[in-house]
């Protein structure tokens, strides 16, 4: 039986399909498990109107884009577009703080895969997949196949489906797109894989976080970008690094004992982990308020939203604070 859902063009920018923003063309570049190099970051910020977005997915959206064509070829001589087909269902998360070759050599596996199958070019750029290392990190951001480490082996679950496999890493690798690829197959324009789409049993999956990572990790250092933006001077401080790592939770891991610019959070204990919010006016021209200068703390997680559209909000028992004609509407989960 065939999946419905929404048929609609998928207008999810990228690299290569920009966004008409009210402030410009808006790109999108994918970075599979949120690695990249300093260089590659700095090629970003060079790019752009002045703003760098981390997004909840763990990539990178450019504001502003002087010259589109120009931008394509820049991010594909840095190394950050192997595949121009397949570059907006690049969506992959994994667990930030697991930086060992195994497993940082499973994402790149995973990617290649996927971008080795012709087919998955259909899919839509809200595709999502995730690789946990069992910490329970990413595994409840409701990833469309997640690959959940279990020792040497990895549980592979379709939306919220456990198909019951436990896999070595390469076969668990194949398996993930064999999933996307049965997806695509019924998925009749849905966009995300429902729940009971494949057969096998609920998944068990962990809360989502709501925030993460900052602080002092052994050799590894976590930042918060409050609000997710990162302007053109701060990433070319942080474009000295040799490399990062972004995390979906608006977070940067860089080497302990980096240069660090002005303006980022170290505290752990800071509210701003807490408050996330969309671009707001004047980056968006459907929001009804300038969020980006309203969104404070409220001492719960809360994400400001300049209409009901809610973009950019994380998973978890998040508070809506969201912008209507005549103020903010506060809304509990």
């Amino acid at each position: 039986m065939a999946i419905t859902g929404q048929s609609s063009r998928d207008a999810c920018p990228g690299a290569l399909q920009v966004h008409p923003a009210a402030d410009g063309p808006l790109a999108r570049v994918r970075l599979p498990g949120g690695d990249l190099t300093g260089g590659q970051l700095g090629v970003l910020a060079a790019s752009g109107g002045g703003v760098l977005e981390l997004t909840s997915r763990a990539n990178i959206q450019v504001r502003g884009v002087r010259d589109p064509a120009a931008f394509a070829e820049a991010v594909a001589a840095a190394g950050l577009l192997p595949s121009p087909s397949h570059e907006r269902v690049r969506n992959i998360v994994a667990s930030p703080l697991n930086g060992s070759a195994a497993f940082r050599g499973l994402v790149r596996a995973l990617d290649e895969a996927v971008c080795a199958a012709p087919e998955l070019a259909g899919l839509s750029g809200r595709f999502l997949f995730a690789v946990d290392d069992g910490s329970g990190d990413v595994a409840g951001l409701g990833a469309d196949v997640l690959l959940m480490s279990r020792g040497d082996r990895f549980a592979v679950v379709a939306g919220t489906t456990d198909l019951r496999l436990r896999l070595p890493p390469a076969e668990a690798v194949h398996e993930a797109v064999t999933v996307a690829q049965n997806f695509l197959k019924v998925s009749d324009g849905a966009w995300r894989i429902p729940d009971g789409a494949f057969p096998g049993v609920p998944a068990t999956l962990p809360t989502p976080r709501t925030s993460g990572y900052v602080g002092d990790f052994g050799d590894t250092t976590g930042v918060l970008v409050p609000l997710g933006r990162l302007t053109t001077r701060q990433a070319d401080v942080l474009a000295e690094t040799e490399w990062l790592r972004v995390t979906p939770w608006r977070t940067v891991l860089v080497p302990k004992g980096a240069r660090l610019p002005d303006g980022l959070v170290t505290d752990p204990h800071d509210p701003r982990l807490h408050v996330t919010a969309c671009t707001g006016r004047p980056g968006c021209a459907k929001s009804l308020s300038d969020v980006q200068r309203d969104a404070t703390p409220i001492g719960v997680p809360v994400h400001w939203s300049g209409c009901a559209r809610r973009c950019g909000r994380p998973r978890g028992e998040v508070v809506d604070m969201i912008a209507t004609p005549s103020g903010y509407q506060r809304s509990t989960p």
